[in-house]
């Protein structure tokens, strides 16, 4: 017997168990509608400690009701508590806060430390007998040329055969 017949015999005779169960005697109508008695008894003395009387649609009701009661008290938690944290991508705000006070001073260390080297530098040139006022000359004469030379392109000869390949290869597939 194939593994195929027998995954076959299992699902008809689920399927028989079912029929022989349903029967076709039942309607949805009246599987919500029959009442069921819900008994708690204790296990000693099998005395009834709570009994309820149950039909299908209290038992959806009820089902319903839960659900979207614990829906609710979940997103209370999450929304009002420390929790929420968890949640990637939900970040603190006092962590935002922080981290754009963190860059702020950042900013301003940076700006003072820039200040700080070009008093040092001015200094270092006064020691040696220069005016600083040349040597920021000097530096802006250095960040215009940098700036005014622009580097040129040279196409070389592997440039040149790439591109002679890829137009024959799109002049192929078109």
């Amino acid at each position: 017997m194939s593994f195929k017949d027998k995954i076959s015999n299992l699902f008809g005779s689920v399927r028989n168990f079912f029929r022989r169960l349903w029967n076709g005697r039942h309607t949805i109508g009246d599987l919500v509608k029959h009442k069921h008695r819900f008994v708690v008894l204790d296990t000693d003395t099998y005395k009834e400690k709570i009994s309820f009387q149950l039909s299908g649609i209290n038992i959806f009701v009820f089902l319903g009701i839960t659900s979207l009661v614990l829906v609710f008290l979940t997103a209370l938690l999450l929304a009002f508590t420390p929790l929420r944290e968890l949640i990637p991508g939900y970040a603190n705000t006092g962590m935002v806060e922080q981290t754009y006070e963190n860059a702020r001073i950042i900013d301003s260390l940076q700006v003072e430390l820039k200040n700080q080297e070009e008093l040092l530098a001015d200094i270092q040139y006064i020691m040696l007998g220069k005016d600083p006022a040349q040597r920021h000359l000097v530096e802006q004469q250095q960040r215009d040329s940098v700036k005014v030379q622009p580097t040129p392109y040279v196409k070389s000869k592997a440039d040149t055969l790439l591109r002679n390949e890829v137009e024959t290869r799109e002049n192929r597939n078109k």
